[in-house]
């Protein structure tokens, strides 16, 4: 009897093992699909304007550009929107093109654009666009290169960002 038990203890302890082994492979998996800044692929992220033309995101991505992933529910967005507005209309703000680009629903969009004056772009799903954590931010220079990226909200009245942006301007 007591040679059952220790192999069925020993047998216990494999699945066991086998379970933590399957909890870290899914945790790193979690933690590289959902906390890493996904790639931007601008060519093939086809986005939707308020009038309900398609665009790639290439083409709304001239000179330098803050490209910006929210979405209404998102409590960090929506703190972090204002400040993005504060932002825009300093004179250094006005030298960047910035596109902010949303799942949210049409009205939704019209909302947001009525009471931040942003230009907001449409896609059916984030997870089309490759983004699967929001909000996540993308500073482009003026070929289309990404200079800074970041998954979380941004200080947009930190000095290091405000010095980031301005050697983009030329």
């Amino acid at each position: 009897m007591e040679g059952f038990y220790s192999r069925k203890f020993l047998g216990v302890l494999s699945v066991e093992r086998l379970l933590w082994a399957a909890l870290v492979i899914a945790g790193v998996f979690m933690f590289l699909r959902y906390k890493t800044v996904p790639s931007l692929e601008q060519d093939s992220i086809i986005v939707t304007d308020t009038s309900g033309v398609q665009h790639k995101l290439a083409e709304l991505t001239s000179g330098s550009t803050v490209v910006h992933f929210y979405a209404s529910w998102c409590g960090p967005c929506l703190r972090e929107l204002p400040e993005i507005k504060a932002f825009m209309e300093t004179p250094l703000g006005r030298q960047i093109n910035f596109v902010f680009i949303t799942e949210d629903r049409a009205d939704q969009v019209k909302t947001f654009h009525d009471r931040y004056g942003f230009n907001i772009y449409r896609v059916n799903k984030l997870k089309d666009a490759n983004v699967y954590s929001i909000p996540v931010t993308y500073l482009l220079n003026e070929k289309h290169e990404i200079v800074k990226s970041d998954l979380g909200s941004w200080d947009w009245n930190q000095e290091n960002l405000k010095n980031e942006i301005s050697t983009l301007i030329k």
